[in-house]
């Protein structure tokens, strides 16, 4: 097939490689000058300071480890790392720089893609599918009672827009927004700014990027992320205080600890714990809006002035208003166009707030993506993408958590490219109840290391409920293969009706199920 690329960040990349690797001959679109989207400095696309929350050993592409020395990679360095990786695979000759997308339309049987040049120059191409990684973090969501007038003395901008604390120096700062962008930003202003205020609408639980000596994704395994929901919210607070005594110790005291919550909701952060405590950044109510002449007014009816207010409220949904007739609700699965899934988004789905995306995640996705338009895989027909994106896109903005490191071994599964626990359950249950490592999802390659803390859950149990979860005839083939042993057949049999687990390991998405709240990401 002939495809069309658009955009040349990580998930971009990796669909490219994937797309050769096939045979199909392929076009890339890169509105900028260079690659890396959001991790290209130049793009404009995050803010200074950012770093990844993935570590070295859980970001990397599965078939190119990195080369940098750091434990948590800054932008200049994933940028330099999608760099060698497409320098690595040949990728660049695929890639038009400058060239951006701004009509994609299904003509007859092809897609007629339209680019732009810097100059006003169009060019068109006309492909056989048109697969889009134009990103979801380039547009700021900005407050619903707009911005303060000209005039009013206030300097506001956006997460993006963030430069360093420098600018800031001897000011009264209002950072508005609890998520990790805000986290960062407060405290890195705290040692330069005359004061720094934090609008947090709700707690949330923030843990470093080091807890005990051990990277924050590498805790535990894959299995081990599903079997930690059976634990009480309490006790994993406990177990947190016995591997990072001082740090929870403080966080307790700054009040704004949850104490309750679900395990698998965390943000990055190792710095605005230690900033509240020291009262360099001082917590306040939800920001409402601004008054005319610039008054920030905040949720508990308190208003002040400030001399810049930085807004880190999140992204709205990417715009994809170029393509003909596309509208976000009719992706199936959130990747494929139901009327013609020869159009695909390999994008993080909208209505989600992510944990762990990071390079494999979209592999996955695009391995996915390319499995179906290859023939390797099928979808379901018409009338089940209907129902699927009925019962699943009709509400984006009830918004959940997304589990990338799980998402990976449930799309893993789907393309094909993983050990199918029906057929090969000794390799399956290897790959998902060790350390969270890349290279492990290619069969045969990577280390399998247990993780670090999944000795405290009962993988035991977990093994037994995928296991159940499997039809009995497949059951005693894997039996008669010696791919589990009777003991385990045994277990599994003994599974109460409705404990089940199923080999993509859904896990829990919402702090608090409400009606009609998914416990996994497929049905």
């Amino acid at each position: 097939m002939r495809l069309a690329l658009i955009g040349a960040g990580a998930a971009g990349l990796t669909c490219v490689k994937q797309a050769l690797a096939d045979g199909h001959d392929v076009v890339c679109f890169e509105k900028h000058q260079d690659l890396g989207g959001i991790w290209n400095p130049a793009s404009g696309g995050a803010y200074a300071g950012v770093r990844m929350q993935s570590s070295r050993m859980s970001m990397p592409f599965t078939d190119h480890p990195p080369g940098f020395a750091a434990d948590f990679p800054e932008l200049t360095e994933v940028q330099a790392y999608l760099r060698s990786y497409a320098t690595r695979f040949g990728l660049l000759e695929t890639v038009r720089f400058g060239h951006e997308v701004v009509a994609v339309a299904k003509e007859g049987d092809e897609w007629a893609v339209t680019a732009r040049r810097a100059t006003g120059e169009e060019e068109q191409v006309r492909v056989d599918a048109v697969l889009v990684a134009n990103g979801e973090l380039w547009q700021p969501r900005l407050p619903e009672g707009g911005l303060p007038a000209p005039g009013t003395g206030v300097r506001v901008l956006t997460s993006p827009e963030y430069r360093g604390a420098a600018d800031f120096t001897g000011q009264r700062v209002l950072v508005v927004g609890g998520g990790v962008s805000g986290a960062d930003i407060a405290a890195d202003l705290a040692p330069h700014a005359a004061r720094v205020d934090w609008s947090v609408r709700s707690r949330q639980l923030f843990l470093p990027r080091d807890i005990g000596g051990v990277y924050n994704d590498a805790l535990f395994s894959y299995a081990g992320r599903v079997a930690i929901e059976d634990v009480p919210y309490a006790e994993y607070l406990d177990w947190l205080t016995e591997w990072l005594p001082d740090y929870m110790g403080m966080y307790r005291a700054t009040g704004l600890l949850p104490e309750q919550g679900f395990h698998g909701s965390v943000h990055v952060n190792e710095k605005i714990v230690p900033a509240v405590s020291a009262g360099g950044v001082h917590p306040v109510a939800a920001f409402k809006w601004f008054t005319d002449d610039g008054l920030a007014v905040l949720a508990d009816g308190t208003t002040d002035r400030y001399d810049a207010v930085v807004l880190c409220l999140g992204y709205e949904p990417p715009d994809y208003g170029f393509i003909d007739g596309l509208r976000r609700e009719d992706l199936y699965e959130h990747h494929f166009w139901r009327h013609d899934p020869t159009l695909a988004v390999i994008n993080t789905p909208v209505d989600t707030e992510a944990f762990g995306t990071a390079c494999p995640y979209f592999e996955a996705v695009g391995g996915w993506v390319l499995s179906v338009l290859g023939g390797k895989t099928t979808l379901p027909g018409p009338v089940e993408r209907a129902e699927w994106c009925a019962r699943h896109m009709s509400a984006l903005y009830d918004r959940r958590y997304l589990d990338c490191w799980l998402e990976t071994i449930r799309l893993g599964l789907l393309s094909g490219s993983l050990p199918d626990p029906a057929v090969h359950f000794r390799a399956y249950w290897t790959l998902v109840s060790h350390q969270v490592d890349p290279a492990c999802l290619r069969q045969g390659q990577g280390s399998a290391v247990p993780a670090a803390h999944d000795g405290r859950l009962d993988l035991t149990g977990v093994r037994h409920r995928v296991l159940a979860a499997l039809p009995e005839v497949t059951r005693r083939d894997l039996l008669a293969r010696g791919e589990v042993d009777g003991a385990d057949l045994a277990a599994a049999a003994g599974v109460p009706a409705g404990r089940e687990l199923a080999p993509w390991l859904p896990y829990r998405q919402r702090a608090t199920r409400t009606a009609g709240s998914a416990e996994g990401t497929a049905e």
